[in-house]
């Protein structure tokens, strides 16, 4: 294999050029290059028998022939330093001389003519479509001279070469038409097929460019989301010492002064520290938002049962005050998640579902898990109160109540961290709901 492997590579490096642009004429090349790898063995292996055959049958010419021809295809493939052009005009010369040579020696309808059309045809492949109708009008040069040395007995041809000029012209006109025809139409082919490679290269490059431009767009998304990220972490953290100070003073002032402030001082003292608290815990659930996500490694295997049994254990509390019913189903669903982030989200559509609760009904939660073809379907039903129908998207907006804080408490962020998880796992989140029957939760994960 190494020898063939040291062969080819010569032979493609002479016969083929050293083109990386995979236009037309470096296909032309490589067919050049590769003809001339396989021709060659064959050539070498039908000498030794064509060399007898033309002793014994006393064709001495045609013998001496045939070594310059194989010896020519040997100079072609193996001497350095020949321009690539000249190689092919040697090959289709002597291709020609042989074939001149077989009309000769083996017959006006031999192989001669079949060699003439051959020839004809692989230098129309292999020649820039420049010099296409070259090898035709050489060929239609070679039945002409042939013609007329038929009607002008100007050669001796053998016995069984003796034919009349008409039909040396019935004959050789086919091949002049063939030859003629190819020149015209495998260069049409070729231009078609250059036109085909330059779209493709054009619009490689456009998708090349396209791409570099979604990625640097990507690279600035993601840096502003990161710049985003850290803002808001840093900025809840360090609005929180401030408000701790002010709800600290404000609760000492009160301690302190209380018995010398009036009954509205004190109703304004208690708003300021009641605002102040409830601020607090707002940007503690902003600095949640901003930490949503940031910690996590890698995905984990898990079964829907079990994420569901630890959280259950974690509100056990909220449960059995309620006495709630939660069904599964199925439990043994196995998903790639954060787990961290995952358990996180169906805690709080758990206690969503049990916060929002009827007064006249006991919380039934069914959670669902249907596969599709590259994700999951989960669903979270309760029978709670139930969402106002054009309030359903607006529900997953930061900071977003639509019940006052004295009926309902809470910040409104929960369901912007479910949303925010949602995404991160390749899915969204969305909820139907009939006001006064219940709400159904779903949000999908890739598989």
């Amino acid at each position: 294999m190494s020898i063939w492997k040291a062969y080819t590579n010569k032979i493609n490096y002479n016969c083929a050029g050293s083109g990386n642009v995979k236009d037309m004429d470096y296909w032309r090349n490589n067919l050049f290059a590769t003809s001339i790898i396989f021709l060659l063995p064959f050539c070498l292996i039908a000498l030794a028998p064509g060399i007898y055959f033309c002793i014994v049958t006393q064709k001495y010419i045609l013998a001496i022939v045939d070594i310059l021809t194989v010896t020519a295809i040997l100079f072609i493939a193996f001497m350095p330093g020949i321009n690539l052009l000249v190689r092919k005009v040697l090959f289709f010369s002597f291709v020609v001389i042989l074939s001149c040579a077989l009309l000769l020696y083996g017959g006006l309808p031999g192989p001669g003519l079949l060699y003439l059309l051959a020839g004809c045809t692989f230098s129309i492949l292999i020649f820039p479509t420049t010099y296409s109708f070259w090898p035709a009008w050489i060929v239609t040069g070679i039945c002409i001279l042939f013609g007329i040395a038929i009607f002008f007995n100007a050669i001796a041809f053998p016995r069984q070469n003796l034919a009349s000029a008409s039909e040396w012209v019935a004959v050789s006109s086919n091949l002049v038409f063939i030859v003629f025809l190819l020149a015209a139409l495998i260069p049409r082919l070729f231009k078609g097929l250059q036109e085909t490679l330059d779209k493709e290269k054009k619009l490689k490059a456009a998708l090349r460019k396209q791409q570099e431009e979604l990625q640097q767009a990507l690279h600035q998304v993601q840096q502003k989301n990161n710049e985003l990220e850290h803002f808001a972490y840093v900025a809840s953290h360090d609005l929180q010492e401030p408000l701790r100070m002010v709800t600290s003073f404000m609760g000492l002032l009160k301690n302190k002064y209380g018995d010398q402030l009036d009954e509205r001082a004190h109703t304004y003292m208690n708003f300021a520290v009641d605002g102040g608290k409830r601020m607090q815990k707002m940007i503690s659930d902003l600095l949640d938002v901003s930490r949503t996500g940031r910690g996590n490694a890698i995905k984990e295997r898990v079964q829907l049962g079990d994420i569901l049994n630890e959280i259950q254990q974690n509100i056990f509390k909220l449960i059995e005050e309620n006495n709630v019913t939660i069904l599964i189903e199925p439990a043994h669903t196995v998903l790639t998640v954060y787990r961290g982030d995952i358990s996180r989200l169906f805690q709080n559509l758990l206690s969503n579902a049990i916060k929002f609760r009827r007064k006249d009904a006991d919380p039934v939660i069914r959670i669902c898990c249907t596969g599709q073809e590259n994700r999951w379907l989960i669903s979270v039903e309760d029978n709670g109160i139930g969402i106002e129908n054009d309030k359903s998207e607006k529900i997953f907006e930061i900071f977003t109540r639509l019940h006052a804080q004295d009926i309902y408490q809470g910040s409104g962020i929960g369901l912007a961290i479910c949303k925010k998880i949602a995404e991160q796992h390749g899915g969204n989140i969305w909820v139907a709901s009939e006001e006064g029957k219940g709400s159904t939760f779903y949000f999908t994960i890739q598989k």
